[in-house]
């Protein structure tokens, strides 16, 4: 195998095991972290979430999409309840789009967002065996979201999914030096590379990477749409433009994966014999299992699971297969 030859790549398959069979901290310093209170919190982000949050209450969790009137994505986020509030995360590029919302949108409602971001350390634990594990250290939630402790040190702990096979968030307050120290002493520390490895086999996109500000929901794919869009539900900032796509049946573009016999490259552009601008790798690695595999927002035209396609990478032409997201399939 290549990876034998290469000792990076050794790196990363030892902390892919982790989140493919154990359990790892995964350091995921682009999020953040945003708390939502007052009695008409629902209400208001139901008016602007892509989701129904009508059934989010005590321990719940539920992803959504923040869009603009034309119906692009201006945030990804995660939302969980606690008692007397919301918690939500997205991407911190993303943030000031979502506190610039809530500062136009909120006019008589009452509703208050509070950026903690600051005030928390995010301490990723992904895996089959998180739960498993951490349970050693606190008590954990039987739904999705509570508040706990770490010894006498209040956490949040959040059930979240960053590499396809579950794990948990806790935000531990900043100045508990100890209680970090002891997740970390309890945990091995997975790669980056090896949660870039997971997160793409899963089929989970990451804001400024594989969508951004020009992204329509619809075309990160079938999963990512049902996941965090709800055409069933009252209106909302840009719901005409995404029911209009609905009904029409499809976006221009799809965000696919990519199974390739020699490395590729983010931003590579891709061919194909009836169009010569079928699409562009977005994320690419080496995976344990796969291979070579990309992410790529490719155009509907030769979107189609198996298609061969060219990928023009700075090495030279390499040919691919068209899979859909997520690579990584259970059945």
């Amino acid at each position: 195998m290549s990876d034998v030859l290469n000792p990076a790549r050794n790196t990363s398959v030892q902390g892919y095991d982790l989140l493919r069979d154990g359990a790892g901290i995964v350091e995921l310093d682009f999020l953040s972290l945003v708390s939502f209170t007052g009695e008409d919190r629902k209400g208001w982000l139901q008016g602007q979430a892509t989701n129904n949050l009508r059934s989010i209450d005590l321990g719940a969790s539920i992803s959504f999409c923040i869009c603009a009137p034309s119906g692009q994505m201006q945030a990804a986020c995660d939302l969980w309840g606690l008692h007397g509030r919301f918690v939500s995360t997205c991407h911190r590029s993303t943030l000031p789009a979502l506190m610039e919302r809530v500062r136009q949108m909120v006019i008589m409602e009452d509703v208050q967002a509070q950026d903690l971001t600051g005030s928390y350390t995010l301490v990723s634990i992904q895996g089959p065996a998180a739960s498993r594990e951490l349970s050693d250290l606190v008590t954990l939630p039987t739904l999705d979201a509570a508040e706990s402790r770490i010894g006498e040190v209040p956490v949040l702990c959040l059930r979240a999914n960053h590499s396809g096979m579950g794990g948990w968030d806790i935000w531990v307050p900043s100045e508990e030096r100890k209680t970090l120290a002891k997740l970390a002493k309890h945990f091995p520390r997975v790669s980056r590379e090896a949660y870039e490895v997971a997160r793409l086999e899963a089929g989970i996109p990451l804001f400024g990477q594989d969508m951004d500000g020009r992204t329509l929901p619809p075309e990160m794919g079938p999963a990512f749409e049902a996941k965090t869009v709800s055409y069933n539900k009252g209106c909302y900032t840009g719901q005409e433009v995404l029911m209009r796509i609905h009904s029409r049946g499809h976006t221009n573009r799809t965000w696919m994966g990519l199974l390739a016999d020699a490395p590729l490259e983010a931003g590579a552009p891709i061919t194909h014999p009836s169009r010569p601008d079928a699409g562009i790798v977005t994320s690419a690695v080496f995976s344990p299992i796969y291979g070579e595999i990309a992410g790529a927002m490719m155009r509907n035209e030769v979107a189609a699971p198996m298609e061969a396609v060219t990928v023009q990478t700075s090495r030279g032409p390499v040919e691919a297969e068209l899979r859909q997201m997520p690579i990584l399939r259970f059945e």
